[in-house]
């Protein structure tokens, strides 16, 4: 871009790891892996800085996180480690698949090329993949011992709650506990995936709570998170990164909360959630916040909503309404709007009915087998 964005090295935050305390707590995730084109790593990086424009911050966005080691994203990292970008802070994802297979040698030579502060984030939650808390705990301690310099944290989704409302009642679910109790414990910082678009729709839930620049929903979300945190870690105030936020642009149109993923209320959504994370505000709840994702990914997952939480194109472009042609209803399950009127989400109707027998032919007959 021609333009020097960075910071001095010496100044240094008193919360993460020692990302200059002058850079914006934004940080962008970023990943080519499920493109039908994939764009060259360097380009992708260099797209930064039009997220940035594009988002109106003032400061540079200099927090990167990857999801994984596929060789798109080794790709991205080994660019990042080899050469002196504005990037000052790297949070490189470890998949729940290669938890158990991933190199800590090769983790080490990126720690002694990266100039900035490196992040290693053990797993995607993986409470809901039914990854083991043992295989976790595992990984983060071979992690912490071979690489005691090294930032760790495990990202979780926020059903890991077993109550938010009221938020002095809040707490986590007693069989995450079960399972995850020891790992928290040993993390630097809980990174939490943070999603108030699915609550669009919900009744008594103004839109404008969700996707306001006061971020009102979510604020309380990580209000509540802080008391469950505080209720099991007394001892500690263990800091918080969102790792992933986000909201559709495009997607399957049924119902709540998809009918609302729509570009207009996409893009307010990630710009209001930049300046918060920007903001001193949100300086009480939050280290850092990761923004859910650079571009679109046409490739990703069974839904199609899925693949349009781009901030950007897959070719890097701005979004345009016209170039969502899928907000409809998919085609396989077309049959519930006209059977169940009532159904709001796959999941929250599935779950209510998911001993009906009944319906267990329909869904046999459809080749869908409820999962997500």
């Amino acid at each position: 871009s021609g333009e020097d964005f960075s910071v001095p090295t010496s100044a240094r935050s008193p919360h993460v790891g020692n990302a200059s305390a002058l850079s914006s707590k934004v940080g962008i995730n970023l990943s080519t892996k499920w493109m039908a084109k994939p764009m060259p790593a360097a380009e992708a990086i260099s797209m930064i800085v039009r997220i940035q424009r594009h988002l109106g911050l003032s400061r540079p966005i200099q927090r990167v996180k990857t999801f994984d080691l596929s060789p798109t994203n080794v790709e991205i990292i080994n660019i990042l480690a080899s050469n002196s970008l504005n990037i000052k802070e790297l949070v490189i994802g470890i998949g729940n698949l290669e938890l158990a297979t991933f190199d800590v040698s090769w983790l080490q030579g990126i720690a002694n090329r990266f100039g900035g502060d490196l992040h290693i984030a053990v797993g995607n939650e993986p409470d809901r993949e039914g990854v083991h808390g043992s295989l976790v705990q595992r990984a983060v301690g071979l992690i912490k011992h071979a690489m005691p310099d090294v930032q760790v944290t495990v990202p979780f989704a926020y059903s890991i709650m077993g109550r938010s409302y009221p938020v002095d009642l809040s707490e986590f679910r007693k069989e995450f506990l079960d399972e995850y109790a020891e790992t928290l414990a040993s993390l630097d910082y809980l990174t939490i995936n943070i999603y108030p678009f699915l609550t669009a729709g919900v009744k008594n839930v103004p839109l404008e709570s969700l996707k306001g620049p006061e971020m009102t929903f979510l604020s309380t979300q990580l209000a509540a998170l802080r008391v469950a945190i505080d209720k099991v870690q007394s001892h500690s105030r263990m800091p918080v990164a969102i790792g992933e936020t986000g909201w559709p642009s495009c997607g399957a149109a049924r119902w709540h909360p998809y009918n609302f993923a729509v570009l207009s209320h996409s893009q307010e959504y990630i710009r209001n959630v930049a300046h918060w994370i920007e903001s001193e505000v949100s300086a009480e709840r939050i280290v850092a916040g990761y923004l859910f994702t650079a571009f679109d990914e046409e490739t990703k997952g069974t839904r199609e909503i899925e693949r349009h939480y781009g901030i950007l194109a897959s070719d890097g472009s701005f979004k345009r309404p016209e170039s969502c042609r899928s907000n409809a209803t998919e085609p396989a399950v077309a049959w519930l709007e006209t059977d169940y009127p009532d159904c709001e989400s796959d999941l929250d109707w599935m779950v209510k009915n998911f001993e009906n027998v009944g319906l267990m032919e329909k869904f046999a007959n459809r080749g869908i087998d409820g999962s997500l």
